[in-house]
Parts: structure tokens; sequence; C-alpha cells
């Protein structure tokens, strides 16, 4: 679920950055002091849930053990 989340927020990443370079004259100026940062923190925010959820929802079990809320694995017996 953390990857799907980090891949959202960078696409949405994305969508504020194009949207910042796409508003004209009038309003560029306030679209980009605000769409260009967002932008920052989102892709920031992106990368660091799509290494996390890579890191943590992506474990292998033990063939023999059963998966726990933890992703840790207890023996069955």
């Amino acid at each position: 679920m953390r990857t799907l989340a980090g891949a959202v927020l960078i696409a949405t990443a994305e969508q504020a950055f194009a949207h910042s370079q796409l508003v004209q004259f009038p309003n560029h100026l306030f679209a980009s002091e605000i769409l260009m940062p967002s932008s920052g923190v989102l892709l920031a925010l992106g990368v660091g849930m799509l290494i996390w959820g890579t890191l943590t929802d992506f474990r292998e079990h033990s063939p023999n053990g059963k998966p726990t809320a933890s992703g840790n694995t207890e023996p069955t017996e």
C-alpha cells in the first residue's frame, strides 16, 4: 500500500509541476510560488513512500512460517 501511495504522490507532483508551467501571464507568479514548492514536497514524499514501501511491503516470508502483522514470521508446528 505504501508503494501505491508513493506512486500516486509522484504522479501528483508531476501534475502540480506541469500546471505551474501552463498557467498564463496574470496568475503565473502566484501559481509558480505555490505549485513549484508543493511539487517538490510531493515528489520528496512520494519517493520516500515508494522506497519505504518497496523495502517493507515485498518481503519474502519463510515457507514454514505464517506472516504476522509486523511482517515477521512465526514458526508453525
